[in-house]
């Protein structure tokens, strides 16, 4: 897709134009609760996760689904989310890759446990910018032998489901990296978070909030992840391509959460167990206890990487030390996987610093357009005398003629003027291959003197698109900062 495409779509309107031909979806299931069969109609919590296949929950979406997509069906596996191991996430990876090389968008289906952690491992592990889409459910789809039978009052499955097919169809998030898709709410990857147990609304992001939502056949995205603007290049990818490694070469990393007077005991059973990597869950901004920061200390120097974060769940952790990366606005949970991706691919502190801020982080800065050259200046309008259109104290011209003249007087003369007034011609003109603006009562002086409410989108288009393209070879996307170094 090219930058002008992305323009395009950012502005579109909620309704999209649709396709001759349908786009192909795959669904990687994977089990979790929107594949659950309950005890009963009315039991929301007491269910079986991952008892129902792929296959049996589209049925009972057709054949409206059909109207939206060719959807294919990869049944990856069916358990809970929390059963999955990282050697499975590896496998994820590859199959929805595998997948994005012949379908238009990939659907990954999981228990809502820890989606946030399968969507962005795939956000930071997928390299294709095609749409992939998490979803799931907070109640068990049926409590019968097959998913259309008995079905549980007010599952959330079959709308999530749904929705997540016509979003991946859309092609609206293309570019955006892995998003997670819940009852009716569109959230980037890194930074959603599961905020209830039980409640159908449980993802949020923090202070930021979505990306968007659906309303019925609409799709409406305010924003958007920052590393849009690397689209259609080679910096939009991360560095974690894991074909270019094996399952055996992600190591282990784990979490310390700090608390009063926490016990270094964590750390050390972790180090001694071979953990290369832990994150610390601190307090405030990344605090963590006396003996739990000597236990680092020690680990440090056995050559254990640290990540500091804080259990607050919203606010970055800037201070680093020796052996220790910021780990930022990252949850805990998220700053594990990236930090087990930067050990797979580098032996060398700096550079997983250097990833941390940018990959990890990715942040929209403008500010390289502040001086890239003068403010546009509307296009020039005829003037006169009397802006009121009250006639001057000069002779009063005759109303247009449609015949061209010398004089502003109006008088006619025997031959053509090379002073016509600005679109009065001899014939009337051929407004066929006329711009959309000047078709709608837009000027015809130049691709972008539009005016008039009809051209307004596309104005807006190509201003972002310039934009866009811009930010590619001179925008600088990522968080700059002093990062303090601390013991």
């Amino acid at each position: 897709m090219t930058l002008a495409v992305v323009g395009t779509l950012a502005l579109a309107s909620p309704a999209a134009v649709a396709a001759p031909d349908k786009p192909v979806v795959t669904v990687v299931a994977t089990g979790g609760t929107i594949a659950g069969k309950a005890t009963g109609r009315e039991a929301f919590t007491s269910y079986r996760a991952g008892t129902y296949t792929m296959d049996d929950l589209l049925a009972q979406l057709q054949p409206e689904i059909a109207e939206i997509a060719d959807v294919n069906v990869i049944q990856f596996g069916n358990k809970g989310s929390g059963g999955y191991t990282i050697s499975e996430f590896y496998d994820l990876t590859r199959t929805v890759e595998q997948a994005l090389e012949t379908s238009d968008g990939v659907i990954v289906t999981t228990g809502t446990d820890t989606q946030e952690e399968f969507a962005y491992w795939l956000d930071l592990t997928v390299q294709s910018p095609k749409p992939v889409v998490t979803t799931g459910a907070m109640r068990p789809w049926a409590a019968g032998d097959s998913a259309g039978e008995a079905p549980v009052f007010g599952a959330d499955g079959p709308a999530n489901l749904f929705t997540a097919i016509r979003l991946a169809a859309s092609q609206q998030t293309y570019c955006f990296g892995t998003v997670l898709m819940l009852n009716d709410e569109i959230h980037a990857a890194r930074e959603v978070t599961k905020g209830n147990a039980t409640m159908n609304d449980t993802f949020q992001t923090r202070l930021v909030g979505a990306l968007g939502w659906v309303a019925g056949s609409d799709i409406y995205l305010n924003r958007a992840p920052a590393r849009v603007l690397d689209c259609g290049t080679d910096a939009w990818a991360t560095p974690f391509d894991l074909s270019t490694i094996s399952a055996g070469d992600l190591p282990a990393v784990e979490i310390m959460y700090n608390y009063q007077a926490a016990s270094g005991a964590g750390i050390r059973a972790f180090a001694d167990a071979g953990a290369t990597g832990i994150v610390t869950a601190g307090t405030g901004a990344g605090g963590i206890s006396a003996d739990a920061s000597a236990a680092r200390r020690d680990a440090v120097a056995r050559g254990v990487w640290f990540v500091s974060t804080t259990r607050t769940g919203s606010g970055a952790v800037e201070s680093t030390g020796e052996g220790i990366i910021a780990g930022l606005d990252l949850l805990p949970q998220k700053a594990r996987l990236m930090l087990m991706l930067t050990r797979a691919f580098t032996t060398d502190i700096e550079q997983a610093r250097v990833w941390f801020d940018t990959v990890a982080a990715p942040s929209f800065d403008m500010s390289a357009y502040a001086d890239a050259g003068p403010e546009p200046t509307p296009s020039e309008e005829p003037t006169t005398e009397e802006p009121s259109g009250e006639p001057t104290t000069g002779e009063p011209s005759e109303e247009p003629s449609g015949e061209p003249s010398e004089e502003p007087s109006g008088e006619p003369t025997d031959g053509p003027s090379t002073d016509a007034p600005t679109g009065v011609t001899d014939e009337p003109s051929d407004t066929s291959s006329s711009p959309a603006g000047a078709a709608s009562g837009g000027s015809s002086g130049g691709p972008l003197a539009f005016t008039g409410a009809g051209s307004v989108p596309l104005v807006l288009g190509v201003a972002l698109v310039l934009i866009v393209s811009g930010a590619a070879v001179h925008g600088h996307r990522r968080r700059a900062r002093h990062l303090t170094m601390t013991a």
